[in-house]
């Protein structure tokens, strides 16, 4: 479970030092597990700073946020990895700080992300598409309640992305998105419930659908 109560962020503006801007207020609802929830965000409107106070790395405002379950760190955030590690140690390292099974994990990573000999190699030897295909399976490997998503998670080649669709699929009974992103298609996939943030506020639409819908006339009407 994750619990918003009354969240808000302010920033000074950079046009306008005097402003305070509020990318998000107000904000009040709860993810639970198995009801994988989406936050359609224009572009520029606070995809980043809604996943980074879940996670953690940004301090809220006011209001305050209650996670219960495993969360984990944003899918986007490429820290994680150390480009002076191999995969197989940024793994076992992963695990040990999670407290996970590091040969089941490792198992996975093999079969999965197809890495091949990389796996043993510097992960600053590998192409962007393969630290892609390291970051993501190792965030699958810590079987994680809750998984925070944006944009970046169908980045990579088109057979991976459909492994990883796949993957999840089969495996929705134990794996919760939640998603702040401009992305439809990726809501559409993974999604049983969305809203929109737009101008600093939250709402929640009665199907993903009409989220959707509702979202692509913001879009057409901001450009």
């Amino acid at each position: 479970m994750i619990h918003f109560d009354n969240v808000g962020k302010a920033y000074k503006s950079r046009k306008d030092r005097g402003e305070v801007v509020w990318p998000i207020r107000n904000f009040s609802a709860t993810i639970v597990n198995g009801e994988s929830t989406a936050i359609l965000v224009p572009e520029g409107g606070g995809k980043t700073t809604l996943i980074d106070l879940v996670a953690g790395s940004e301090l809220l405002t006011e209001g305050s946020i209650t996670r219960g379950g495993h969360i984990s760190w944003p899918a986007s955030y490429r820290g994680i990895i150390s480009a002076k590690m191999t995969g197989k140690q940024n793994l076992r390292f992963l695990t040990d700080c999670y407290g996970r099974n590091f040969a089941a994990a490792y198992e996975f990573l093999q079969e999965f992300s197809e890495l091949g000999r990389y796996v043993d190699l510097p992960v600053r030897q590998y192409s962007n598409e393969q630290r892609h295909r390291l970051a993501l399976t190792s965030l699958l490997a810590m079987n994680f309640e809750f998984i925070l998503i944006d944009d970046a998670f169908e980045a990579g080649e088109s057979s991976f992305r459909r492994r990883t669709a796949e993957y999840v699929k089969d495996n929705s009974d134990s794996i919760t998105f939640f998603m702040a992103t401009g992305n439809t298609r990726l809501v559409e996939r993974y999604c049983q419930r969305a809203g929109i943030l737009s101008e600093g506020t939250v709402t929640f639409y009665p199907s993903v659908a009409e989220a959707i819908e509702a979202f692509g006339k913001i879009n057409d009407a901001e450009y």
